[in-house]
């Protein structure tokens, strides 16, 4: 299916759901800016701005180096290490805009297209509160498209949770198109046990003023929600009597794929 626009405002719920040692779940709604990273300039409108504090904000600082450099050259980078750079033509990227200046994404997602606008790999850039981040990337060895029903498995090397370990594995399941984007990550610790389930499930739609303010309103300061909502589950957590874990120091290097 052919991706009409280059650019979309996503409008979406997340899913998480804890299965181990306690249950715990939650779902929350969210909207994300979706958009052809090659057209960045495009999505520049009333209550949009690159790089500079209006209603809703994108600023290129936010991912890659994290230091406002090309964020196309960025990914070609890396996807040129495991030979796909010739293979990708268009790279969209999905993440949350900047609400009057502030945000925090726990994970971007960069879906990366070929000539036929097939997705043929996937990086998810994770963050976490300690101001780290990792970058896991997922394609098939041959470089054929990416099956809406296929799941890509991935060693965990970052951490996240001060509830989880770093260890076990990620896998992973991308749907996207013109008209929804879709992402489930499974989280399984050692041992193979199924821990943790997150999903984000988004509806495109255009991306105008009209739809900037409708979602502005419709979730007001929704970045400053995402963060006070991680924090207030994480106390759910401790009064749950989750044993609290220590922040490890971050290891080098900070990529990691399913095919290594």
């Amino acid at each position: 299916m052919a991706i009409i626009d280059s650019a979309f405002l996503c409008s979406a719920q997340v899913m998480h759901k804890r299965l181990k040692p306690v249950v715990n779940q939650f779902v929350y709604r969210v909207f994300y800016l979706c958009f052809d990273i090659a057209k960045v300039e495009e999505i520049s409108s009333k209550f949009l701005s690159l790089n500079a504090f209006n209603l809703f904000s994108f600023y290129s600082k936010d991912h890659g180096k994290r230091d406002g450099s090309s964020l196309q050259e960025w990914i070609f980078e890396i996807l040129s290490k495991k030979n796909l750079q010739q293979k990708v033509k268009k790279v969209f990227l999905l993440s949350y805009p900047r609400v009057l200046g502030y945000v925090f994404s726990p994970v971007s997602f960069w879906f990366c297209l070929d000539e036929n606008e097939k997705l043929v790999a996937v990086l998810s850039e994770v963050s976490n509160t300690f101001g780290e981040n990792h970058n896991y990337l997922v394609f098939n060895a041959d470089h054929s498209p990416i099956d809406e029903n296929q799941w890509f498995e991935t060693k965990k090397e970052f951490h996240v949770s001060p509830f989880l370990k770093v260890e076990g594995e990620y896998k992973f399941r991308f749907i996207f198109n013109n008209q929804s984007v879709a992402v489930w990550i499974d989280y399984y610790a050692q041992g193979s046990e199924k821990t943790l389930l997150t999903s984000v499930v988004c509806k495109n739609k255009k991306l105008s003023d009209g739809s900037l303010i409708k979602a502005f309103f419709d979730i007001p300061l929704m970045t400053i929600k995402v963060i006070f909502l991680i924090h207030w589950q994480a106390l759910k957590l401790l009064f749950k009597e989750n044993k609290y874990i220590p922040k490890p120091q971050k290891m080098a290097p900070n990529l990691t794929s399913n095919n290594e």
